[in-house]
């Protein structure tokens, strides 16, 4: 994990407008000079949140859990049909395959994971807490690679 070259040391209770426009136009899926040009910066300045920003981070992760979690129920909302669906075709003509299939969705044997998304912490002291967790475990991996062999001859 990148290591931050300027944390941000201010502390504002809320983001500003065009952090916020960029907030709102990236989870859309934007890239960062399309944010840029919504929140009338450069696109450097959205590099600089994105990874130097833990109120931002916090905003932007915040709003993709809505966006992933709405996504989630309108999923939810057609498993009743999807199930029918599947039923009927099961009745229709038994696959011992796609039983198998289903069981996996469902969370019976391996490979189910539903509902499961990565996204991130959602505050921004969950961003700095999930930094400080990654810099200790690069300073743990370091740790453990240090040679200290001695020099040949010398010992």
């Amino acid at each position: 994990m990148p290591t931050r070259t300027k944390p941000d040391q201010t502390r504002r209770p809320e983001l500003s407008v065009g952090q916020q426009n960029a907030v709102d136009i990236l989870v859309l899926g934007a890239t960062d000079a399309e944010a840029a040009t919504a929140a009338n910066v450069t696109r450097q300045t959205i590099s600089t949140w994105r990874h130097n920003d833990p109120e931002f981070q916090a905003t932007l992760n915040t709003a993709r859990a809505a966006l992933w979690s709405a996504a989630t129920d309108q999923l939810r909302a057609m498993v009743p049909v999807a199930l029918a669906v599947l039923a009927a075709a099961l009745a229709e003509r038994p696959d011992a395959r796609t039983a198998l299939d289903i069981l996996k969705l469902a969370g019976i044997g391996e490979g189910a994971n539903l509902g499961k998304v990565g996204i991130g912490p959602t505050t921004a002291a969950g961003i700095e807490s999930a930094d400080a967790e990654a810099r200790d475990r690069v300073a743990l991996n370091d740790l453990c690679r240090l040679d200290i062999t001695p020099p040949r001859g010398r010992w």
